[in-house]
């Protein structure tokens, strides 16, 4: 397992009117992450789409919230609390 940052987004709006979206700092958690599909667009294969899962013991993880270290970023996209550790859809950002 490895220490993550978890943020959590915040709405609003700019001084002009339009939607802000940014994120602030929730907590460290520690998270094992591991990938599950990759996949490369055919067209352009400097896009790839990457899903990954992830379990943590901590419970209070909701979707929408942004997973961070170094080297990576993820979007959580679906979190199964059931059972004693939580999984983590992630999706890389």
């Amino acid at each position: 397992m490895k220490l993550y940052k978890i943020e959590t987004r915040v709405s609003g709006y700019d001084d002009y009117g339009e939607p802000l979206t940014s994120f602030t700092f929730y907590k460290d958690v520690e998270i094992s992450i591991s990938l599950i599909t990759k996949i490369i667009n055919e067209l352009d294969p400097r896009y790839i789409k990457a899903t990954h899962i992830g379990l943590t013991y901590d419970k209070s993880l909701k979707e929408d919230m942004r997973i961070s270290n170094i080297n990576e970023a993820f979007t959580v996209k679906i979190v199964n609390g059931d059972g004693r550790m939580s999984q983590l859809t992630l999706e890389v950002t």
